[in-house]
């Protein structure tokens, strides 16, 4: 009898069955919180935006006071922040802010740069309270030109430029061209899909047309002319829980994005039930955020895990990140000119001449900070560009 309750014991200190089966440890039910994010499937993830500069590319930079939306799949597949064309941008309401510069970019980079664009060489300024804009009009022959307009938005939430002034090869044509019947859209041929249609003599530029992925989506509802920028007003809006309130995980952060619910892809990692916030480092100036450079910002950066599942990233500058770069490299250039090694920071000795093969692709400046050159890479390796101070379009308040 002795014998058999030994037995019994050690089969239960074990945990087997008395046919040898190990026993299955008790089920534990999941968190609510990870219950829902197991079932949670690809659709709209909410986005909330507050003091970001938003970079198209190196040379086009939305400057976001605050923007409330939604990323919405362009698949069946959730958003992946790596590929663009996988997402847009609605905007629900937001302040949205572009500078004449970037507005150039934006212009000469994507609108009209194609074969048989009738408008090239553009340059945007803004004089007297009107947009000014020069360039090369192309009808057999290249002919300068100069068109004034005054700001406005169209009954569908578009922006209506109105010439006030036409001048070709410096002399003013609007008069002639109103004589003789002739209007913009006659002399002008616009490409279809680039956002820019011509009315008469109005240009009508569509939010949604004019970037390249992600695109954004949303309805302009005032614009207005500040001195350094086009200052833009979202509203509106008619989606479906756009009006629900979202909750950062850091309610003290002054500039940061957030995004939640659904799922989210960056990088090789899946978030379902996202839950994600994305802080500026440096809270003093809006926050420089390049999608493009994702991941350089990240591995620059800290995460931290929340106690309900979310995760919290700090990330530097994009153009602080690219400035430190730029002066490594400059202190790379000078070590090899005296015949020095200079070390990178993972300690990996660089020998005197190799550090042209760490060298930033083509670098270009912005408007970032007041007086101070901050510079933009476009890749990975090439050569830099000249240095210059840019100055800020409008530091948020």
């Amino acid at each position: 009898m002795a014998v058999y309750r030994l037995a019994a014991l050690l089969l239960l200190i074990c945990g087997c069955s008395p046919r040898g089966d190990a026993q299955a440890p008790p089920k534990q039910e999941l968190p609510a919180v990870l219950a829902r994010a197991s079932e949670a499937t690809p659709g709209p993830v909410e986005a909330e935006m507050r003091h970001v500069l938003y970079h198209v590319d190196d040379q086009v930079v939305l400057q976001i006071d605050y923007l409330r939306g939604a990323l919405l799949p362009t698949t069946k597949a959730p958003p992946w922040f790596d590929d663009p064309t996988t997402f847009r941008i609605a905007i629900d309401t937001g302040e949205v802010e572009i500078s004449p510069a970037s507005l150039t970019a934006l212009l000469n980079r994507y609108v009209f740069n194609y074969d048989g664009t009738p408008l090239k060489e553009l340059t945007v300024s803004i004089e007297d309270g009107e947009l000014k804009q020069h360039g090369t009009l192309h009808k057999g022959v290249d002919l300068p030109f100069t068109i004034r307009t005054t700001l406005a938005v169209t009954p569908d939430g578009r922006l209506r430029l109105h010439p006030t002034s036409v001048k070709v090869l410096g002399i003013g044509v609007k008069g002639l061209m109103k004589t003789f019947g002739i209007e913009l859209e006659n002399l002008v041929k616009v490409q279809r899909g680039r956002g820019v249609e011509i009315e008469d003599n109005d240009f009508i530029l569509a939010p949604s047309g004019l970037l390249p992925p992600p695109r954004i989506a949303g309805r302009l509802t005032a614009v207005r002319l500040l001195p350094d920028a086009i200052a833009q007003t979202f509203g509106g809006s008619t989606r479906e829980g756009h009006k629900e309130a979202l909750h950062p995980s850091d309610p003290e952060a002054r500039n940061y994005m957030f995004y939640r619910g659904r799922v989210l892809r960056f990088g090789k990692l899946t978030m379902e039930d996202a839950d994600l916030q994305i802080v500026d480092a440096d809270p003093d100036d809006p926050f420089d955020f390049s999608l493009a450079h994702l991941n350089q910002q990240l591995v620059a950066g800290s995460s931290r895990n929340q106690k309900d599942f979310g995760l919290v990233t700090t990330m530097p500058d994009y153009g602080d990140m690219l400035k430190k770069e730029r002066e490594r490299l400059a202190l790379g250039k000078s070590a090899g000119a005296q015949g020095r090694s200079v070390r990178e920071p993972s300690g990996r000795a660089l020998m005197p001449g190799a550090v042209a093969a760490h060298q930033i692709h083509r670098v270009s400046h912005d408007r970032i900070k007041y007086g101070e050159p901050v510079f933009h890479s476009a890749g990975a390796a090439g050569q830099v560009d000249d240095q210059g101070a840019a100055t800020h379009p409008r530091h948020a308040p």
